[in-house]
């Protein structure tokens, strides 16, 4: 039975604004030049704005070392990073896809990253690490380390909450084994316990369904 991942890894979120594949053909801008400078400018005020309401929240990105410090982000905290989300997608329709992934790179992927941070924190709240994890890991591995100084401490926090999932799936993986093991061996209640630590340390779905198994 896998542990680390929880069934097929869902399609990516509507709020993630450059985590779709790029269109087959260039898109044309559409809105003349001075209507795209107003736009870039206005997704720019928008980040910022967005970016300080996080950076409160998180106590200026303090980096994570403990799974049970991660907690949500305040309700209205994560509706304006919805709307942000929500917002940059609109703006990359109507400036064009090159405006966007090139121009406004910076702001783009700061706009994701801010909705990762949202989502990632209602996953592990929810007991859902792995996919916490494969979002985090997926979004770094393409992820531009960012130059404005406002927003290394977002990518330091991200990274932070990607090698805090990795250790405790390394972790319970040694549990792992001797669940395995002792379920085999028909130690049933042994094997529960260690479910259950494997669940203390990697809460995921799969265990968590594992151990109301055993405990029928």
């Amino acid at each position: 039975m896998p542990l680390v991942e929880t069934a097929p890894q869902p399609a990516p979120s509507p709020t993630s604004p450059i985590a779709q594949s790029a269109p087959p053909a260039a898109s044309p801008p559409r809105v003349d030049s001075t209507g795209k400078r107003r736009l870039i400018e206005e997704l720019r005020k928008q980040t910022e704005a967005v970016l300080a309401q996080v950076r409160d929240a998180t106590g200026n990105f303090r980096e994570i070392d403990r799974l049970e410090a991660v907690q949500n982000l305040p309700a209205p905290v994560s509706a304006s990073v919805t709307v942000l989300g929500t917002g940059a997608r609109d703006f990359r329709t109507k400036v064009g896809y090159e405006v966007a992934a090139y121009e406004c790179l910076a702001e783009m992927e700061a706009v994701e990253a801010l909705v990762l941070v949202d989502e990632t924190a209602r996953d592990i709240t929810a007991k859902d690490v792995p996919a916490a994890r494969r979002k985090l890991s997926g979004f770094l591995k393409r992820y531009h380390e960012p130059t404005a100084d406002n927003q290394k401490p977002l990518s330091r926090y991200l990274t932070s909450v990607l090698s805090l999932c990795d250790r405790s799936k390394n972790e319970a993986e040694t549990h792992l084994k001797r669940a395995k093991s002792l379920d085999s061996a028909g130690k049933k209640s042994e094997a529960l316990r260690e479910y259950q630590e494997i669940y203390r340390i990697y809460p995921n779905p799969i265990t968590a369904d594992k151990i109301r198994q055993l405990e029928r």
